[in-house]
């Protein structure tokens, strides 16, 4: 299992940067900075993942 779990880190890793440069580029044309920006980038961050995990046809890590 360790093996599935480096495997499922380095994934997460990689998604995390793409999603990143997605993100800055897709809100480009919003009027926000400093802190304002930060916390749009994060909210979209966090929404995209929480749209990702419920898109699942299945919920592995709900018991």
């Amino acid at each position: 299992m360790k093996e599935i779990d480096e495997i499922s880190q380095a994934i997460a890793d990689v998604s995390m940067e793409l999603m990143r440069d997605s993100i800055h580029w897709q809100i480009a044309d919003q009027h926000v900075e400093g802190d304002s920006y930060n916390d749009l980038h994060d909210y979209v961050m966090a929404k995209a993942i929480e749209y990702m995990y419920l898109s699942q046809e299945r919920f592995p890590l709900q018991k």
